[in-house]
């Protein structure tokens, strides 16, 4: 087993590159020979996986010590190319068919007489960012700019990209196609209102095994699960592509008030009761079923009746206020002890039972564990980011988003097909995915399509309302919040849309080495 070099591998793909504010900026390569000269000097000042790593200890270390003052002041950056900008750079292709046709042929569903070959998903394209339609042009890469603040990445893009590329200048070798940025949220949360990026899979020549302390999670996976042509790698790749990984782009709009509304409704006390204690209790349970954890993180295969965690509100923001002033001088360490148990990765899953967390439940389709034989190749490392901001109690209440917010989700994978594409295609949108659970279930139907991410065809869409699904309304086999979970649960929730994607694309982020031995060649 070769052990993968740290100094080859850029920073985002492991260990992730530090950040609290994250800009994709999306470009066009206009002169590729041009292009090359200026990507040989970006080469070296790309953050490897070692330079993220020491960026990350430090932080840790001052952390351990008590002397992190505020926010350190660190940038990184990283580029990834898409076939198309690939092409341009006259690199040796892949074989791989998903990342050379792009997510726009995978993901989309055809339209009134188009060839269904060139559409195989299920994205509406009207809901598409304009900027990653064919019809508008390429995206041939895009460099990944993180840091401490928005101010920090900003000058690191003014500094770095636009002296190195020339931009606006006669030697310009490239066209900024546009840019998203996303910022990190307090606590780590998505917009739902859960901590994310949790139980994320150890890879084996990167990560110190002998910190594993979860013998019943994840199990470690070889490096060839996430890097090109290294250990237990089985796809044909060219030479040059060694260490790299292919890096999945997508942006999913999160409508928050309509999913908090929807959890009400399909909570029978908040129906009866209003929002009494015990009714809220319940509404923290349903809706935790439906995610798989509990908001702070918790598994519910640990913890399926009861939240471990200390609440005081039901909003988890304010929560860590009342929290600071309840425990006063004793908030880190009590925070370290609550996270450490909410953020455990020590759980299977019986693969024929649902009385702890529900088959249906995001968490279970998107990470099935031992539900699925071979689960292990299809694990990703997932780097996603929210993007827009918190929605406010009053939004809320108001049952209607007022402004766009939601994730820039990001994954890294040696193989589209057995990541993203797996994960998104045949177990998020099937209502058997990953495994058929029809007879834990009553024997009627199958658990359901994951109701956070699961897809049906945008005609089953309602005509007038985004949200709402047309009949048969799709359907995911929850258990009663009322009562704990039977051992075969019949009850179904019809669902409805609160995550919808806005496009993407698929790329690929070479070594460095591959950057400067061959892209950069004339």
């Amino acid at each position: 087993m070769t052990t993968p070099n740290k100094q080859n591998i850029q920073g985002d793909i492991w260990p992730r590159l530090p950040k609290k504010w994250e800009t994709f900026h999306f470009f066009r390569i206009t002169r590729p020979a041009l292009f090359k000269e200026h990507l040989a000097l970006l080469a070296p000042l790309l953050t490897t996986a070692q330079d993220a790593q020491r960026m990350r200890e430090d932080i840790y270390k001052k952390k351990e010590e008590g002397t992190l003052k505020g926010l350190v002041k660190l940038s990184g950056i990283n580029i990834s190319f898409s076939a198309k900008g690939l092409a341009k750079l006259g690199a040796e292709g892949f074989t791989d068919d998903l990342f050379n046709n792009g997510q726009w042929q995978d993901m989309t569903y055809p339209g009134t007489g188009e060839d269904p070959a060139k559409h195989q998903g299920l994205d509406d394209q009207q809901d598409w960012y304009h900027q990653f339609k064919p019809r508008n042009g390429s995206v041939d890469g895009v460099f990944i700019v993180a840091g401490d603040s928005e101010a920090t990445v900003k000058k690191t893009i003014e500094s770095l990209i636009e002296k190195i590329f020339n931009v606006g200048g006669k030697d310009q070798s490239l066209q900024r196609v546009f840019s998203q940025s996303g910022h990190v949220l307090p606590d780590d949360r998505e917009h739902f209102g859960w901590v994310d990026g949790i139980s994320q899979p150890s890879v084996i020549g990167l990560d110190d095994l002998s910190k594993n302390k979860s013998p019943n999670g994840l199990k470690p996976i070889p490096a060839g699960t996430i890097l090109v042509g290294c250990d237990q790698d089985k796809t044909k790749t060219p030479g040059w592509a060694k260490e790299g990984s292919f890096m999945v782009y997508r942006v999913y709009e999160q409508r928050t008030p309509e999913f908090v509304m929807w959890c009400g409704r399909n909570t029978p006390s908040v129906t009866t009761e209003g929002f009494t204690e015990n009714a809220k209790k319940e509404l923290r349970l349903f809706s935790s079923r439906v995610m798989g954890r509990w908001p702070d993180g918790a598994p519910l295969e640990l913890y399926p009746e009861k939240d471990p965690s200390h609440i005081l509100s039901a909003d988890p923001h304010e929560n860590t206020e009342l929290l600071k002033k309840e425990w006063g001088d004793e908030y880190e360490k009590k925070w370290k002890e609550q996270e450490a148990m909410n953020h455990t990765d020590n759980f299977n899953y019986n693969a024929d039972n649902q009385t702890r967390c529900p088959f249906a439940s995001h968490i279970r389709k998107c990470g099935p564990r031992d539900d699925h034989p071979f689960y292990q190749k299809h694990l990703m490392l997932r780097r996603g980011i929210p993007y827009g901001p918190l929605t406010k109690n009053e939004e809320k209440a108001g049952g209607v988003s007022q402004t766009e917010r939601g994730l820039l989700f990001v994954s890294y994978q040696s193989s589209i097909k057995n990541g993203f594409h797996t994960v998104q295609k045949e177990w998020a949108n099937t209502a058997e995915g990953p495994d058929d659970k029809t007879d834990q279930c009553g024997g009627k139907a199958a658990q359901g399509i994951d109701p956070i991410i699961g897809q049906v065809a945008p005609h089953s869409r309602h005509d007038e309302d985004p949200i709402i699904y047309k009949e048969p309304v799709p359907a995911v086999n929850l258990p009663d919040p009322r009562h704990p979970p039977p051992e075969i649960n019949e009850r179904t929730v019809p669902i409805e849309r609160w995550v919808i994607p806005h496009g993407g694309e698929y790329f690929f982020s070479p070594s460095i080495s591959g950057i400067q031995d061959h892209l950069c060649k004339a």
